[in-house]
């Protein structure tokens, strides 16, 4: 069975955590238990999509330090599954929580303007596109 992937445009900002939550039902409406499904996810953030560099990779398989990279820059933050809309992961069980986070530092190496996303479920070498759009970064203008 395939699926086409939600468009969803999103915008963010240089120098500020970036927060990016959904949550993955199953045909039923159901939650899936995505961490006992054996499911990892991947967002992958470019200038342009035919772009071989990517602005920000995200994973879950590291969350913290190394989870997500600005370009060539290691930055904080990754992927969580079976989290919270705030990231919580403790008792919540069974939740098709999909929480992706990036730190401001991380963000404040991405380059501001019209970029394009997409994030994606991976299970062996099945890849279920989610949800995919235009990420506005908008500069940040503290000095």
């Amino acid at each position: 069975m395939s699926y086409k992937a939600l468009s969803y445009d999103i915008s963010a900002q240089k120098g500020t955590d970036f927060i990016f939550y959904v949550k993955y039902l199953d045909v039923n409406n159901s939650e899936v238990d995505l961490v006992s499904s054996g499911y990892t996810a991947s967002m992958q953030v470019r200038e342009y999509p035919e772009s071989s560099s990517k602005a920000l990779d995200f994973s879950s398989t590291v969350f913290g330090s190394g989870g997500v990279t600005a370009g060539s820059v290691g930055g904080s933050g990754g992927i969580l599954l079976n989290s919270s809309f705030t990231g919580d992961t403790g008792g919540t069980g069974t939740t098709g929580g999909i929480y992706v986070f990036a730190d401001a530092t991380t963000m404040g190496s991405v380059t501001a303007g019209r970029h394009f996303y997409e994030l994606d479920l991976l299970k062996g070498r099945n890849v279920i596109r989610l949800v995919q759009g235009r990420m506005d970064i908008d500069e940040d203008l503290r000095r």
